[in-house]
């Protein structure tokens, strides 16, 4: 059995560690400047409340949640990593890692694990991706996919920010056959 060998993302961990120190240590600065910066009240919400929300905060909004995009499902990336892929409308989230036997609770682990969120545009996809703490990588940017429906492949044209690149750079769908039911699954009780 072939030991299992990092993933070209992971390669580039430890020089990372002192790039994503120094960024966190000037985002929380600017963050501070940002903060003091304005001294102005915050209007009170009496003052709005006919204003109807806001859901650009979530970037993507839909009044039908059971839309399932042809996107939806799993995918395999090029460098070993499983993204887990939810298309509503043209909205796309996903979920990617390259962990195996995740410990739940437990940060840190051994790879990469990110989230993305993002839309479809004809046959482009462009996600803004983040890595969660239950790997140890810490990374983020943006990036731009084209959807080669043919060979039902996304693949990477365009990188955009964090220091470690993306280590899969096509994504092959490897379950076209998505359960279409967002409800979770209820046991006979």
């Amino acid at each position: 059995m072939a030991p299992d060998l990092p993933s070209s993302r992971a390669r580039y961990h430890a020089s990372a560690v002192v790039s994503a120190a120094c960024a966190l240590s000037l985002l929380a600065l600017t963050l501070a400047l940002a903060a003091c910066g304005d001294s102005s009240p915050s209007p009170s919400t009496a003052e709005h409340s006919t204003t109807t929300t806001d859901l650009s905060a979530i970037a993507c909004a839909s009044d039908d949640p059971d839309d399932v995009g042809e996107l939806t499902g799993a995918w395999s990336g090029s460098e070993g990593g499983v993204y887990y892929i939810r298309q509503v409308g043209e909205c796309v989230r996903w979920f990617g890692t390259e962990l195996r036997g995740i410990q739940p609770g437990v940060t840190g682990q051994h790879g990469f694990a990110n989230v993305a969120s993002g839309r479809v545009d004809g046959f482009s996809i462009v996600v803004e991706w983040a890595d969660v703490p239950v790997g140890d990588i810490l990374n983020g940017g943006g990036l731009t996919f084209f959807y080669d429906q043919a060979k039902s492949q996304l693949v990477l044209t365009e990188q955009r920010g964090g220091g470690i690149p993306s280590g899969d750079t096509t994504f092959t769908h490897i379950e076209t056959n998505a359960n279409p039911d967002p409800s979770p699954t209820r046991s006979p009780g």
